[in-house]
């Protein structure tokens, strides 16, 4: 495999397009440089003993970084991900739709959606009723991803969970939508849980 090929763009888009399986990457892939692909972490070492908040921040660091890793193999930024995946469940939502659901600021979700929509995955287009709120579109080629990416995640979820009981990942779940609601508020703290 060589690196050096005039014309066909720079080294790193020559190194993902040779290892991508064909028709994986996007027109985006002169845009991916070989810094921006992530680089394969050392294990992590587990303190078994550290608190609960520990230990989830870490499982979610190694959860990220299992699907950043295989995104990256589509040029598609880590970032976008959480952006898509909303406007796959429920498109056309607006900016501020979009930034709260997400749970980032604003400037965040402009950013994104401005690379997005210049890499074709979406449109953003005002209603006549209403031309102070910008609406968020997914384009055919944006809706298309979904068939090629959440097969990505679903992957990295059945690794992550390989060895556990379908009832021992139902009641992590719980226990994690559990301390969610409750760290938000969204539970009566007085209730004795």
């Amino acid at each position: 495999m060589t690196l050096r090929n005039p014309g066909k763009g720079p080294p790193a888009v020559q190194k993902l397009s040779n290892l991508a399986p064909k028709g994986k990457l996007s027109n985006s892939a002169s845009r991916l440089r070989a810094a921006d692909a992530p680089k394969p972490s050392p294990p992590l070492r587990v303190d078994t003993s550290d608190r609960l908040a520990h230990l989830v921040k870490d499982a979610s660091k190694s959860l990220s970084r299992a699907l950043q890793m295989r995104l990256a193999e589509y040029s598609i930024a880590y970032g976008h991900w959480t952006f898509l995946r909303i406007l796959w469940r429920k498109d056309g939502l607006s900016q501020t739709e979009l930034s709260q659901l997400a749970g980032v600021m604003t400037p965040s979700t402009f950013s994104a959606v401005r690379s997005m929509e210049q890499l074709g995955y979406v449109v953003r287009r005002q209603k006549r009723s209403n031309r102070k709120k910008i609406y968020i579109h997914l384009t055919p080629a944006g809706r298309a991803l979904e068939h090629d990416l959440v097969p990505l995640a679903i992957e990295v979820n059945n690794i992550a969970t390989a060895g556990l009981t379908k009832r021992e990942i139902a009641d992590f779940r719980n226990a994690l939508i559990n301390i969610i609601e409750k760290l938000n508020g969204r539970t009566d703290s007085s209730s004795g849980q």
